[in-house]
């Protein structure tokens, strides 16, 4: 057997440890997910937010625009469904090492059924009740315990953490569109992101109306994905829960002092 596959078997076999360990816990560590983790890299992020806002303004917002302008939107919305239907396998894989085998088995019949019925183009799973369950490895660390890292915005790529961006690596193995050979492939990746950003076209007014851009969208950027980890329905931040914020047994506050007698009279 050679090396390579004797560290697949090893990276497998911890990923089965760490699955079950979230299946019998049944809860995400809150400390993983919060909101207001310190951005340690704000000056880099702000600077690459600078640059990716004047990409956006001179090249991709026009491009997105015109997308939305000549394509028919029942293309797009099949466009959508076969790039959806892409991601199954990183949400089949995420479901089950997050110890969650009954949406992820769905999602394994949802992802047979659109490739065969639809060809990928068509949603037939929907209409019986087949739901999309969207997960992916940045999620899958967060509710193993990983820390978030803070905020990084990557050029072009735009805002994540560094959890999230290590995750997306792993992601990106599973993406059926990034391993494939043929010619058509970064027409395919173009036209994706293109999509993307034309629905995200309608909320520009909320971004370009804030005081400070990169801030609404960092805030934006980890509620959302605080959201996601819970599947909709987080719960109420507790700062006890932070390991960090925790005081340590001999910083405990000093309980107050006895209040002095009153003088006689």
């Amino acid at each position: 057997m050679d090396g390579g596959s004797s560290r697949m078997r090893l990276v497998l076999s911890l990923c089965v440890v760490l699955a079950v360990t979230a299946c019998s816990s049944g809860c995400t560590p809150a400390y993983a997910v919060r909101e207001d983790v310190p951005d340690h890299f704000e000056r880099l992020n702000r600077g690459v937010y600078r640059f990716n806002r004047a990409l956006d303004k001179t090249v991709v917002r026009p491009v997105a625009r015109g997308y939305n302008r000549f394509v028919p939107a029942p293309v797009d919305r099949h466009m959508r469904n076969f790039f959806t239907n892409l991601y199954a396998p990183s949400d089949i894989v995420n479901n089950w090492l997050q110890g969650k085998f009954k949406p992820g088995f769905s999602d394994l019949g949802r992802f047979l059924l659109n490739t065969v019925a639809g060809a990928g183009f068509f949603d037939p799973a929907r209409k019986i009740g087949l739901d999309r369950h969207p997960e992916d490895f940045g999620q899958t660390l967060a509710v193993w315990g990983v820390p978030s890292g803070g905020p990084l915005m990557l050029p072009i790529l735009g805002m994540g953490t560094v959890r999230d961006w290590g995750g997306w690596l792993v992601d990106f193995q599973l993406d059926p569109l990034w391993r494939n050979d043929s010619g058509a492939v970064w027409g395919l990746i173009l036209w994706r992101y293109t999509s993307d950003r034309a629905a995200l076209l309608p909320s520009e007014v909320a971004l370009e109306g804030s005081f400070d851009e990169y801030a609404l969208i960092r805030k934006a950027y980890m509620q959302r994905r605080r959201f996601e980890v819970y599947d909709g329905a987080p719960p109420e931040e507790d700062l006890s829960l932070d390991p960090s914020l925790e005081q340590s047994p001999d910083s405990s506050p000093e309980p107050p002092a006895e209040p002095s007698p009153a003088p006689e009279r």
